[in-house]
């Protein structure tokens, strides 16, 4: 069991001084040719080394979205990002110390459409970036890689496929954006609008659900968590089907009913998000808990999700049938306003 909290941090832009860390995320794209493991590898003509498709944030993205960006401009190919894996440090020239931190991802297939609706549009990289790509068998690339520490991540790959762990599906349960102050709020609590700074947290969020490939979006009813996920689904023409189950109040009055809910969404069906409020959280993220080892415990009991933060629950099916959580992410989407 794999637990991995990526705690993404919009970059800011601007020059680093060179002994901070700089974070970069990439991807390992996979597929399955007659049962066998095949990987994506990208050739860089500036290092002529074989690695994988990778790069620094750029202003106002998280990790995910980095990695999925990467892999369209290096490789031309829309993914979905899958579980985490290892992370890779090392030192640059100037002193910097450089992470990157990786994915697994797959194609996009045809059902992943509305995720792939919503995302941006990107330039490929120059040839003088990358000027081939290159499917190998899982075990012919491990000898292809120019730099032993790029095999780190290939090796995780290979024993999540061989244990029928490494085609997951993604629950992200999000905690709604930042709201209008309850205190100085007149009207009914339902109705209480995010601020201008949660509405950009939460067009940063849309991206991220993108590159996860979210093709199912739930919500409680009220302003707030509608509000929060709404960008997303009007990106990917998605209808926001709401829940009353998901409210403070109902699952206050009855929180088994909200557990109730979150266990049939985690039994089965596309890619979904889930937003709701604080309060409700801890039951919806119980539901995670008990599909977990451990460590997903831990994880989870570092604190409650910030407003606009997300779990991502990274969930297989095991050959019982039992649904698994086998990885888990925690992103907060950078603030997208208007102007950008």
């Amino acid at each position: 069991m794999t637990i991995t909290l990526h705690k993404a941090k919009p970059s800011l832009g601007g020059t680093r001084p060179a002994t901070t860390g700089l974070d970069a995320a990439g991807a390992l794209v996979w597929r399955l040719e007659n049962g066998q493991l095949e990987v994506l590898l990208v050739h860089r003509p500036r290092y002529d080394d074989w690695s994988w498709p990778k790069g620094k944030l750029e202003a106002g993205e998280d990790l995910i979205t980095c990695a999925w960006r990467e892999v369209l401009e290096e490789t031309g190919r829309q993914v979905v990002i899958g579980r985490p894996l290892p992370k890779v440090t090392y030192p640059l020239a100037n002193g910097t110390v450089k992470t990157v931190y990786y994915w697994a991802a797959r194609l996009a297939a045809d059902a992943d459409n509305p995720a792939v609706c919503a995302r941006p549009a990107y330039a490929a990289a120059s040839r003088e970036e990358v000027d081939r790509t290159r499917w190998l068998p899982a075990d012919q690339a491990l000898r292809r890689l120019t730099r032993a520490t790029d095999r780190v991540p290939l090796l995780k790959l290979m024993r999540h496929f061989e244990s029928g762990r490494l085609d997951t599906r993604p629950v992200v349960v999000i905690r709604h954006a930042q709201a209008a102050d309850r205190t100085k709020w007149t009207k009914l609590d339902g109705l209480r609008p995010l601020t201008a700074e949660g509405r950009a947290r939460a067009r940063g969020a849309a991206p991220m659900l993108a590159a996860l490939g979210v093709r199912r979006v739930i919500s409680s009813p009220w302003t707030r968590c509608r509000t929060t996920v709404r960008s997303f689904a009007d990106r990917a023409r998605l209808a926001v089907n709401t829940n009353r189950w998901l409210t403070e109040a109902a699952a206050k009055t009855k929180p088994e009913r909200s557990i109730g809910l979150m266990r049939r969404i985690m039994q089965g069906g596309p890619p979904v998000v889930i937003c709701s409020h604080r309060p409700v959280l801890p039951l919806l993220l119980s539901v995670v808990a008990e599909r977990a080892a451990a460590k997903v415990h831990r994880a989870l009991a570092t604190g409650p999700l910030a407003t606009g933060e997300a779990a991502i629950a990274h969930t297989i099916r095991t050959r019982g049938g039992k649904v698994r959580v086998v990885a888990l992410d925690r992103v907060r989407p950078p603030l997208l306003y208007r102007h950008r």
